[in-house]
């Protein structure tokens, strides 16, 4: 029975009839991300259920394939149970644990978990049509090598940005000189009398990122600041000031 729930789920997972992102989940795990630090044998997650009405969970974990199913996911990581129900005001704690893979042992690699949330049918109308709406959500889940060089906390401190271009051609390049995965939110740039904004994301360990530059930013302003948001291991929003450099990298 439990075989046929799941099969039956994942189907309806890859079915499209879900919405991910544009709906509030009742069911809600704590944070925005998950850390798996590599020195445990598991991680434990705990769920829980806001609502007055039981829901049918399903979790799993893929390496970043957004169309992903249970079925079709590939990444290194088994999740105990898989699926479940989750009674009203009630929590369900999940143990997501780490197969082995040969993954680099000097910075994090980035995966993703999945929640599929299927609510319960209202008996009350159990003789009407009811439209069944399944909410599914993606979280960030990184796996931390204990070899990784400096702490998490400090490093948006390995940050270091250049501004290329001119005009509305204007771009900026973030090179993260940390073994850590870094979500950048946004940044406004401050170029002599003018201000610029510019919609981040997330920069991989030792890599570079660009994005749009908002605005005019003359790369020959006297002094080119920026004020950059991103989020921490509690999913908090930070601020830094970063000086910034012009032209390509050496």
């Amino acid at each position: 029975m439990i075989s046929r729930r799941i099969a039956v789920l994942s189907a309806l997972a890859a079915a499209g009839s879900v919405l991910t992102g544009t709906a509030s989940a009742s069911v809600t795990l704590p944070g925005t991300r998950v850390i798996y630090d590599a020195n445990l044998s598991e991680r434990s997650l705990q769920f829980t259920n806001g609502d007055t009405a039981p829901s049918v969970m399903q979790v799993w974990v893929d390496s970043g394939d957004e169309r992903s199913t249970p079925k079709t996911a590939d990444a290194p990581f088994v999740v105990a149970p898989p699926i479940f129900r989750i009674e009203p005001k009630a929590g369900q704690t999940v143990r997501v644990v780490f197969t082995g893979k040969d993954l680099p042992q000097d910075r994090e690699s980035v995966f993703y978990l999945n929640t599929l949330q299927i609510p319960s049918i209202n008996a009350a109308h159990a003789d009407q049509n009811q439209m069944l709406v399944m909410l599914r959500n993606r979280l960030k889940l990184f796996y931390r090598p204990a070899g990784i060089e400096g702490r998490p906390q400090n490093a948006h401190e390995k940050l270091s940005f250049r501004l290329q271009g001119s005009g509305n051609g204007t771009r900026i390049t973030a090179s993260n000189g940390s073994g850590y995965y870094l979500s950048l939110v946004g940044g406004t740039l401050t170029c002599g009398a003018r201000t610029s904004t510019f919609a981040a994301g997330m920069v991989a360990p030792r890599a570079d990122a660009q994005w749009d530059v908002q605005g005019t930013c003359p790369a020959n302003a006297a002094d080119i600041r920026m004020n950059v948001r991103y989020v921490d291991d509690y999913g908090a929003v930070r601020q830094a000031d970063y000086p910034v450099g012009t032209g390509s990298a050496k």
